[in-house]
């Protein structure tokens, strides 16, 4: 006879798990995530874990995937519309990080600080620096930059910010608006677009 398992009473999603798996990550790192723990935290039973993921390790990957999507998918829709002019489209994908709404800084340091004991997960942040870094480049090089200098200011661009937050330098908001301008127009080598 085949045992049936029953939905737990909780109205739990997956996706609340993976929250709660990201909030611990950011907390205190990977080993904070566990399910016991995970599940004190919700105040639910292990059984409630059991019905959304076959173990931790999927827990993890369901977590990576979800820190690819939020953090890495709102600089690759900067280029998706060609009609933006790519000064303005350079503007848009510095704000991400400035303005920190769809890209959660604290979540990317958390990640990376897993990937140092985890090769999956290194392989994932790299091909996310990859992937930031090609939508620098296109962006550098259709500003009319060569190849060559288009590649390295779309390097000191992201190896700026990842220092940024990897040092947790902390500053208000305003005054990182203030220095916005200025910061942009050394990166850049021209003046922040008007609205910007």
């Amino acid at each position: 006879m085949t045992k049936t398992r029953s939905k737990p009473d909780d109205n739990l999603s997956a996706q609340d798990w993976v929250l709660a798996a990201r909030t611990a990550l950011i907390r205190h790192g990977v080993a904070d995530v566990k399910v016991d723990r995970l599940a004190r935290d919700l105040k639910v039973t292990r059984g409630s874990f059991y019905w959304h993921f076959a173990d931790r390790q999927a827990l993890l990957d369901a977590l990576l995937k979800q820190w690819r999507s939020q953090n890495t998918g709102p600089f690759l829709r900067v280029i998706a519309d060609d009609a933006v002019p790519p000064l303005e489209q350079l503007a848009r994908f510095t704000r991400i990080w400035l303005d920190e709404k769809e890209f959660d800084p604290a979540y990317d340091s958390a990640v990376r600080d897993w990937a140092r004991n985890a090769p999956e997960v290194a392989r994932a942040v790299r091909s996310a620096d990859t992937a930031r870094l090609r939508v620098l480049t296109k962006i550098f090089s259709v500003l009319g930059y060569p190849e060559e200098e288009a590649m390295i200011r779309a390097r000191i661009t992201y190896y700026h910010q990842v220092g940024y937050y990897t040092m947790r330098i902390t500053e208000s908001h305003a005054r990182r608006a203030e220095l916005f301008p200025a910061y942009f127009e050394v990166l850049a080598g021209q003046p922040l677009p008007a609205g910007q």
